[in-house]
């Protein structure tokens, strides 16, 4: 055969291979950011992580462009309930729109059509970032979510109680009520509260005017929305050792919030005519003290009755209280693991006092115009975790010993994450009438 012929027959042979390459294999093209896999007479395949669908129309030997969007919508560092929006360029599978244009010898376009929405779920629940201002005031947080958690009286009886014989009465026994207290009932006199009760007072007047309150050996108690002193009490030492309301015994899973309980300005009163406003001993636990407003009062409050009076399980939430002219023992904390965050504490003396083995951990509080914040004593030193306080004027006197302590309850969606806005939320938000 002349070479001219076998010439003339291996340029046709070449011809339908290169026709056959453009009608059917596979051409690679940056789809910036975008896997896009076209099926017609072309198949494209780009780069990136995404993977839509479409047609190709025409001849494309050059390399394919694409573009993809993606819309996250969420907002905050909390955990919950968002939604992903990935429409093209996003991390997971789906259909995006990805048109091919090619580039090369081929002047045919392939608009890979593709639509998909992926929608994934996020995990957003709290406030976000530094625009948290805390969280529902209608749920218990805390240690009192534990140890089978606090309900009070839910599914039980509602009654009322405007006299200190009623009130007494309805709160006694261990069966579930929800007592709704209306307006002053005046003591002097001590209400004893047994298991599975709500005290809950109406509107912002339940007021209970030298009365305090006894929980002993009794657990799943909720106290809401009630103001108490025992001011006017000529003794007040000799009624309910003088606090305003005394936990002891094996008491546990309690919840206090929205209460206000106060005394005297302490500048008026000898630092023993009243104990303390909120006094937690011997065996009793799994308690939160949340949005109480305190004030006016030598000794907030302590957690174990002495040195020796230690439990590991006396685990104690405050969040979010305001405390104003309350010159000590807040708290006084003894033993075992303590939370103790968003609270604002104003005019105090000796604030945070942690002795003999406690490990609390004080996060985001606010103290201003006081002597010490946060402090040991010198004979039984306990230990702290501190997170982004602020300390606002106050004398030095070092910090007690680092510790980390155990928080094993989710407070996120509750938590006001910047310091700042303690000083504002907590006293705009504390204390009765405001449920």
């Amino acid at each position: 055969m002349k070479s001219s012929t076998i010439g003339t027959m291996l340029m046709i042979v070449l011809f339908s291979i290169v026709a056959c390459t453009d009608s059917g294999d596979q051409i690679f093209g940056n789809t910036d950011g975008n896997t896009g896999t076209s099926s017609a007479s072309d198949t494209v395949a780009g780069t990136g992580s995404d993977t839509g669908s479409g047609t190709s129309v025409g001849t494309d030997t050059g390399t394919g462009t694409g573009t993809g969007t993606s819309t996250s919508i969420g907002a905050g560092t909390g955990k919950g309930i968002g939604t992903d929006i990935d429409t093209g360029g996003g991390s997971d599978t789906g259909t995006g729109q990805d048109p091919d244009t090619g580039t090369g010898p081929d002047t045919g376009t392939g608009p890979d059509i593709g639509t998909g929405t992926d929608t994934g779920t996020g995990s957003d629940t709290g406030t976000g970032g530094d625009t948290s201002t805390g969280g529902d005031p209608e749920e218990c947080v805390g240690f009192c979510t534990l140890n089978g958690g606090t309900d009070g009286g839910k599914g039980g009886e509602t009654v009322t109680a405007t006299s200190l014989d009623q009130l007494k009465s309805h709160a006694g026994g261990n069966d579930k009520r929800i007592i709704m207290v209306e307006g002053t009932i005046n003591g002097p006199g001590v209400v004893d509260v047994g298991s599975n009760k709500s005290i809950i007072g109406v509107g912002s007047t339940a007021f209970l005017d030298g009365v305090g309150f006894n929980i002993a050996n009794n657990k799943n108690i909720i106290i809401r929305n009630i103001k108490a002193t025992l001011v006017g009490v000529s003794n007040p030492t000799g009624l309910n050792d003088g606090d305003v309301l005394s936990i002891s015994g094996s008491s546990t899973n309690i919840w206090i919030d929205h209460c206000e309980f106060y005394s005297e300005d302490p500048a008026n009163t000898g630092i023993d005519k009243y104990d303390g406003l909120i006094d937690v001993k011997n065996k009793s636990g799994y308690i939160t003290f949340s949005w109480n407003y305190f004030h006016d009062h030598h000794k907030a409050g302590i957690v174990g009755a002495s040195e020796s009076d230690l439990w590991n399980e006396r685990v104690i939430t405050f969040h979010h209280n305001h405390y104003d002219n309350v010159k000590l023992r807040i708290p006084m904390y003894r033993g075992a693991t303590g939370h103790f965050f968003n609270n604002y504490i104003n005019r105090a003396k000796k604030a945070s006092e942690i002795r003999n083995g406690a490990c609390v951990r004080i996060e985001r509080n606010y103290y201003e115009d006081l002597t010490f914040s946060i402090y040991n004593p010198n004979d039984y030193p306990g230990a702290v975790e501190m997170i982004d306080n602020i300390e606002i004027g106050g004398s030095d006197r070092p910090y007690p010993k680092d510790c980390k302590a155990d928080i094993p309850y989710s407070y996120d969606h509750v938590l006001t994450q910047n310091t700042e806005d303690v000083k504002t939320v907590v006293p705009a938000g504390a204390g009765v009438g405001k449920l």
